[in-house]
């Protein structure tokens, strides 16, 4: 598999789980129309959190909002941390 497969997976397995942690109120086509930005595709706070717990029971990834909100902008920045993780 190359690179640019392993990638365009992991964002496809990220933009899955924002889809069932906020319930499908952002779904797959939102988060595309937004060029995977979680705040304009309209992830609220209960999203984040749940997203938060899915990441860690999917990934093993934990993301602290308060000293590292930077990796929860988007679906590319969550799989670019995922990534450091592997």
């Amino acid at each position: 598999m190359t690179e640019q497969a392993v990638t365009d997976k992991l964002r496809e397995q990220i933009e899955q789980l924002v889809e069932v942690a906020t319930g499908k109120v952002v779904t797959v086509a939102d988060l595309r129309a937004a060029d995977g930005d979680l705040d304009r595709a309209g992830v609220n706070s209960i999203g984040y959190i749940n997203l938060m717990e899915a990441l860690e029971q999917r990934f093993g990834a934990v993301i602290d909002p308060e000293a590292d909100p930077q990796y929860l902008l988007s679906v590319d920045s969550i799989a670019a941390f995922v990534r450091t993780l592997a």
